[in-house]
């Protein structure tokens, strides 16, 4: 495998989180199913007991089932399509974590959003002259928000803050890359 490919399938590893733990669930739960059915069948063919139903019995409920209440019915099916809603997202989203990878020829990087997070709070607080307290971010996939509390008495200027904000991302060279709003609060607090 070639280096930059290596750097690929490392970068895509740790920015993005594995579906095993899910696969591996329902997988064990059909294999519990099959095995308790197959179990049955077993017993059943010996003329032995049932452990919880028997397979005619099974197979008789199943076809009354038309005569049970209707508000059962509707409700077994809501369960059942929740559970089937559920694995298809499971199975469709993109599973990835809050971090960012970058790859050059010689080396890859990954990097957690909230090292970013913490980079541009203190860009802001600087060239907003507050505590760096007072800045909140939040970094998403493609955004990050900047949301400067200002100081009473004293006036920010959010072209400044924005300005510095963009350089500090202009410097970054991952993926995915981040645009980002800037935006004072109404109120300020008491400065020290």
């Amino acid at each position: 495998m070639s280096t930059p490919a290596l750097y690929r399938r490392l970068v895509r590893r740790e920015t993005h989180s594995s579906r095993a733990g899910a696969a591996i669930a329902v997988a064990v739960v059909l294999a519990l199913l099959v095995a308790w059915a197959g179990t049955e069948l077993v017993l059943a063919a010996l003329g032995r007991p049932a452990l919880l139903v028997a397979p005619a019995d099974a197979a008789g409920s199943l076809s009354g089932a038309v005569a049970a209440p209707t508000a059962l019915l509707v409700a077994i099916g809501a369960v059942v399509a929740v559970i089937g809603v559920v694995l298809v997202v499971a199975a469709l989203k993109p599973a990835r974590r809050g971090r960012r990878g970058s790859r050059r020829d010689r080396t890859a990087a990954v990097v957690d959003d909230r090292v970013i997070a913490a980079s541009l709070a203190r860009a802001a607080a600087f060239a907003g002259d507050v505590d760096p307290e007072q800045v909140h971010v939040a970094v998403g996939r493609r955004r990050a928000s900047v949301v400067v509390t200002r100081s009473s008495g004293r006036a920010a200027d959010v072209g400044a803050i924005r300005a510095a904000v963009e350089a500090e991302l202009a410097g970054y060279d991952f993926t995915p890359g981040l645009r980002a709003s800037v935006r004072l609060t109404e109120n300020g607090t008491v400065g020290a």
